[in-house]
């Protein structure tokens, strides 16, 4: 999966993802090991996408952030990592409210928003 952001004056910055998990329906969990200008740009500008391929085609995904360091959520984070990547350090929790689902695959379908 792919992440894309933007700052405050519209540069955007894509990175892949490696450790994330949807929490239900509408949120999903992404655990920040190494953003630096994609941290940056979350907190000056909380609107995301991300691009997601598989077997079976893709998705683009958008919504909102909220980062989280020092509550709840992020030590979550930190004990869910400690599980799956144990050599991994969370510096923050960022949890995504997805706002809209579109198909990217090739065909008639391409484009079409599903959520």
């Amino acid at each position: 999966m792919f992440l894309a952001t933007a700052s405050k004056e519209g540069t955007p910055n894509v990175v892949p993802i490696g450790a994330f998990k949807l929490l239900n329906d509408e949120t999903l969990l992404i655990s920040d090991q190494f953003f630096n200008k994609t941290l940056k740009n979350m907190k000056e500008n909380p609107k995301i996408a991300i691009s997601y391929w598989g077997d079976k085609g893709g998705f683009q995904i958008k919504g909102s952030v909220t980062i989280h360091t020092n509550d709840e959520v992020f030590k979550q984070d930190v004990a869910w990592m400690k599980e799956l990547r144990p050599n991994l350090a969370p510096k923050s929790a960022v949890i995504m409210k997805i706002t809209e689902i579109f198909i990217i695959k090739a065909g008639p379908d391409a484009g079409k928003k599903i959520g």
